[in-house]
This record gives C-alpha cells, sequence and structure tokens, in this order.
C-alpha cells in the first residue's frame, strides 16, 4: 500500500518583514510522493528477519591501484561505497526518494535556499568516534577542492556550517530555487576529518581507509583483490533503511581484465554471480556440468530502469570530430543492426535517446509544448530541430549497409573530404584517421564491424587496446577522439547534468562532458531542470534537452538488454519483492547449507 509524504511544518519568522514555511521531514522526493512515513520498520523489498552470514564473491573488471575514491590520479576501487556512509540513501521502489541515513531529519525552506540536516547522535566511524558535522563540513570542503566532478556536482551549493555538534546546513547559491539541491547535499559521502586531515586527499593511496559503513576493508591483493567485511557492530544496521540489508559476512571482489576469462572462472565456481550483456553468450554459453547438475541457475528479470544513452562518444573538442557531418556520418557508417543481429541475438534494443527507456525521452517528433521550450532557449532553432522526426541511420541487417555507406560519403564531401586512392582526406591531403581506446577485448567483435565498414569508404578506425591506468589518464584528461561508454539517468536528473553536458564541463579535467558539449541553449535547459517547480515541468525541460542533443550528433549509439541476465551459483535466498528500480542484490543472503554443499562439490 502507497504512503504518501508525512512531513510536520513549522513556521519560523524571522526579524526582517516576512517569514518562510519551513518544512521538517525524514525523506524527499522529486517526484512529489513519498511511499514510506516516518514511523517506517524496514523497506517492503526486503525480508527484516534474513540471516546474517556466508560469503559473496564478484567480479570486477580491469584492476585498481588507490582507495581514494576522490583522486585525479589513480584507478580507485570499485565497491568502496560499501565503507562510507551518505546523509541521505534511496530506496529501490521509488524514483527520485531518499530517506535519511546518517541524517535522523531534514529541514529547509519552502524557496529551497538552505537545507538542515539534523545527524543521529549513535552514528559513529569504525574506529568508535562519533560523526558530527565537522565532519560534514570537512567532506564538503575537501571533497569538491580536489575534484572537479564533485566540484562541479556541487557546484550550487554556496557553503556547509556546522550549526552545532549534530546539525549542519548548506546554504545555496543565491538566486538558486532548485527543489533538488537538499537532494544533492544529502548525497554527499562523509569521510572522517580526524583520518584525512592528516592525509591528503588527492592523491591516490592503498592504505586501508577509515570508515562508517556496513563493511570495512580486511584484505587485498593490489589491484586483483579485495576482501571486506561486515562490521557487527555497526551503528546503523537496524535504521529501517538497513533493515534487511548488508546480509554477507564476506564480500570479495575479484579483478579481472578480460570478461571472457572472468566467465570461465564463473562456471568454474571461483565467483558466485555474474551479469551477462553479451546475448550470443548468454545463449550459447552458459552450458556444463554445473548446469546440468543445477547448480548454477540461470534468470532473466525485467528492467525497467532508464538505459540513459551508451555507445561510442565523439570528442568534438577534437579534429575532425568538430564537424557535424563527420559525426553524422559515422552514423550511419555504424551497422546496429547487423551487429545486434550477429552479436547480439537480436535481443538488444537501440538507444535512441540520452534517456532511453524513459518518459523523460523526447520521442521520435517532440511535443507542442517541448517545441516552445526549444524556441525559447534558442530563438533562432530551424524547422528540422522544432518538427521533424528524428531517428538514427537503420539499415536491413544483411551486411552491406550500401545506403548508409553512400550516405556517410556524401556527408564526407560536405565536410571537405574526398575519396583519394582509396583513402579519405581533407582539403589538406590528411587521411582521415579515428582512434579509440579500450581496455577489454570485449566490444572488440563491434568495433572490427565498425572499423570494416569505415575502410570501404576511405576511412582509418585504430582501436588500440590501454592498461586501466592509460586509459583513466585518457578519459580524465579528454585525450581522445572516441569513447566507447555509457551515460547513465536517473528517473529525476537534476544538477549531474552540468557535468555530462554543461559548457564548463566541457573545459574542465575529471567531468562526464565526453563529447565536449559546448552549447548555450543546452546550458540554460540545464538551469531550468535544476530550477523546476513540479515533475511536469521536469520531464517536459528534459525532453527539450534530448531533442537538442540528438540534433548534436554527438554519439553513435549501440543498444542495451531490456532484461537482467543473471546467472548465479545456487546458495542465494532472496525476498518475495523485486524492487521496481533495482535487483537490490544487497537485500540477497545465503543460504550456508547450500553453500557448503557447493563449497565441497566445486573444486576452487
Amino acid at each position: 500500500m502507497v504512503k504518501f509524504l508525512s512531513v510536520f511544518f513549522i513556521i519560523i519568522t524571522f526579524n526582517t518583514a516576512f517569514s518562510q514555511n519551513i518544512i521538517k521531514t525524514h525523506a524527499i522526493s522529486l517526484t512529489d510522493s513519498i511511499k514510506y512515513n516516518a514511523d517506517f520498520k524496514h523497506y517492503d523489498y526486503v525480508n527484516p528477519n534474513a540471516p546474517k552470514g556466508g560469503t559473496f564473491r564478484r567480479a570486477l573488471y580491469g584492476t585498481y591501484d588507490s582507495f581514494n575514491m576522490f583522486a585525479l590520479k589513480g584507478v580507485s576501487m570499485n565497491g568502496l561505497g560499501y565503507i562510507y556512509d551518505t546523509l541521505l540513501t534511496s530506496s529501490s521502489d521509488e524514483a527520485g526518494t531518499y530517506y535519511g541515513l546518517l541524517a535522523e531529519s531534514i529541514e529547509y525552506p519552502d524557496d529551497y535556499s538552505w537545507v538542515i540536516f539534523n545527524l543521529r547522535k549513535n552514528a559513529y566511524w569504525h574506529d568508535g568516534k562519533p560523526i558530527t558535522s565537522e565532519d560534514v563540513v570537512f567532506s564538503f570542503n575537501e571533497i569538491t577542492k580536489v575534484s572537479p566532478y564533485y566540484r562541479n556536482y556541487y557546484a550550487l551549493i554556496e557553503k556547509a556550517e556546522a550549526v552545532n555538534k549534530y546539525r549542519v546546513k548548506f546554504i545555496f547559491k543565491k538566486g538558486e530555487k532548485s527543489r533538488e539541491l537538499p537532494l544533492i547535499a544529502g548525497q554527499l559521502t562523509i569521510i572522517p576529518k580526524h583520518y584525512w586531515q592528516t592525509r591528503d586527499l588527492s592523491k591516490a593511496t592503498l592504505e586501508i581507509p577509515l570508515g562508517s559503513g556496513a563493511y570495512k576493508i580486511t584484505d587485498y591483493t593490489a589491484g586483483k583483490s579485495v576482501t571486506l567485511k561486515r562490521v557487527p557492530n555497526y551503528w546503523g544496521k537496524d535504521i529501517p533503511v538497513n533493515k534487511g540489508m548488508d546480509n554477507f559476512d564476506t564480500i570479495i571482489f575479484e579483478y579481472f581484465r578480460d570478461q571472457t576469462v572472468a566467465f570461465e572462472a564463473f562456471k568454474a565456481g571461483q565467483f558466485d554471480l555474474i551479469s551477462e550483456g553479451s546475448g550470443k553468450r548468454w545463449y550459447r554459453g552458459y552450458t556444463g556440468k554445473y548446469f546440468d547438475l543445477g547448480y548454477i541457475k540461470k534468470e532473466e528479470i525485467p528492467f525497467r530502469n532508464g538505459q540513459g544513452m551508451r555507445g561510442i562518444f565523439m570528442n568534438t573538442a577534437k579534429y575532425p570530430l568538430n564537424n557535424i557531418n563527420v559525426r553524422k556520418a559515422l552514423n550511419y557508417a555504424y551497422d546496429y543492426e547487423w551487429i545486434n543481429k550477429n552479436l547480439y541475438f537480436g535481443n538488444n534494443k537501440r538507444c535512441d535517446s540520452f534517456f532511453s527507456n524513459s518518459p523523460l525521452s523526447s520521442g521520435v517528433v517532440p511535443s507542442s509544448e517541448v517545441q516552445k521550450i526549444i524556441k525559447q532557449v534558442k530563438p533562432n532553432a530551424d524547422k528540422e530541430l522544432l518538427t521533424s522526426p528524428f531517428y538514427f541511420p537503420k539499415n536491413q541487417g544483411d551486411a552491406t549497409n550500401r545506403a548508409n555507406l553512400v550516405e556517410a560519403v556524401k556527408l564526407l564531401q560536405q565536410a571537405g573530404y574526398k575519396n583519394i586512392n582509396g583513402k579519405m582526406v581533407d582539403k589538406n591531403g590528411k587521411p582521415l584517421v579515428l582512434e579509440i581506446g579500450l581496455t577489454s577485448k570485449s566490444l572488440e567483435n563491434e568495433l572490427v564491424i565498425f572499423q570494416k565498414a569505415l575502410e570501404r569508404i576511405g576511412v582509418e578506425l585504430k582501436i588500440l587496446f590501454l592498461d586501466n591506468s592509460q586509459y583513466a589518464q585518457k578519459v580524465r584528461n579528454k585525450d581522445f577522439m572516441l569513447i566507447y561508454a555509457g551515460m547513465k539517468q536517473s528517473e529525476s536528473p537534476g544538477n549531474e547534468q552540468r557535468s555530462m553536458w554543461g559548457s564548463y564541463a566541457a573545459l574542465e579535467n575529471g567531468t562526464r562532458n565526453y563529447a565536449s558539449v559546448r552549447d548555450e541553449s543546452v546550458d540554460k535547459l540545464i538551469d531550468m531542470i535544476i530550477q523546476a517547480p513540479n515533475r511536469k515541468d521536469l520531464v517536459l525541460y528534459t525532453q527539450a534537452l534530448d531533442r537538442i542533443l540528438l540534433f548534436g550528433w554527438y554519439v553513435i549509439p549501440s543498444g542495451f538488454s531490456d532484461k537482467y541476465r543473471l546467472a548465479y551459483w545456487d546458495k542465494f535466498e532472496k525476498p518475495d519483492i523485486t524492487p521496481y528500480y533495482s535487483l537490490s542484490i544487497s537485500s540477497w543472503w545465503i543460504n550456508t547449507e547450500k553453500e557448503e554443499k557447493i563449497n565441497k562439490m566445486v573444486i576452487k
């Protein structure tokens, strides 16, 4: 049963000639409703009596050389969120709703000019010291100082200040009236001041950091594995947002440089669960003795989340990708239908929007309301942008792609290129040569198909295999032409859009504006999204942003599966309810009898 927003309103009158409505609540929602009341005991999708115990082994890809997730240098370990708490945490059966984690309650005025978090007085670090407002202020100041991404993400926060030991206030920049700002502040990862004030947060380190979360790192082999142990006396184990969660005694992350190697390791019993992205491998590779005996289970679960955009991002700061006709030509040369049919068994859906699989997508033709918004931010918008249907190039999937390649040649000619001796060259006789860097061979087959198509029209594509450190540095410094990446989106987009598409982010290293988008109309729409007064306007502004980004031809989209494809060793138990927006694996638990039986059967 859905329960709606439960808040308490108090009026504070200032000495000035006005008053504000101050909202005090246990949760924040961007969708105008909150499912769980202030007195809720646990989420609906957990088993509050789930037993604790067992070991969960999971694969990660690549490598790592740091336990510092904020430093620009180095490659940080994935999964550091297990050891840190945030002020708020999201539920998995609601969109854009966050509940108190470190914060027991939240206060903010109806003009969203500031927010106060009242911290839980029983929250403490793993060394027993209390978590206080000084830690929150320190976290905000230090993280935004060393990380361009977080500096950009928290750009609308003027300052954080400690009101008292357990009460911290974030003041937002004057004139900003965004409903999202209190939530953004609440997403801040809190780090211990007494630990980090004697260390350099800007540097990579393999010193095991002090945390406050349900787990702590107890062992590691640099670049290869990390072991986390559940903290038995974790301060937050019984609060409502954590009840029934974090049930594994031990979590082990094993790093693999190649997904094919990882898959074979999974079948051999070296780790417990795998999420499969390759349709071909899913339908042909998941066979063998342990599947036949029932020790490994396969499951497909409908995927309801928005998919954002996934594919080859083109860095417009690099010649010749600054030319829109070149970017369009590359889209025409990419034979998605053939790739999907032969590599993914036709089971993937193509990303057709920067907000794919979501109501936030602008669709083929924008509504009249979206057209008005586009005119508002882009007065000189042409008719094509406003009303023409938008499709990424399609073909019959017959491997010839002839018509699209002919169109690609025409577009390159419009960009000033001509074919001489089988090579597409510019007016200075310079051949058109592109580069894309990868860290894994899992995408090689897909890119080789693209590479061969480009060869047919005189364009060379170099596929470079890099180690993780080289790749990370190139991405941070935007020192690349093409990059294969995914840009996930939430159901309630907001301030993070600045890092993805904002002009400021195009000029700063460490942001996610991989395409180096610099467009005044995009900047205006991002501001409108952030300050949207209600859900309806948020959707319309986002659809307008999507439409303008699509017409920029910044990405060659690939596809996604609309199902989670999971395979796992049959040692897990799950709650009866799978939440709408997540698998919520943290709510699973291990059947220790099954685990023991598997351990005896499988030679590790």
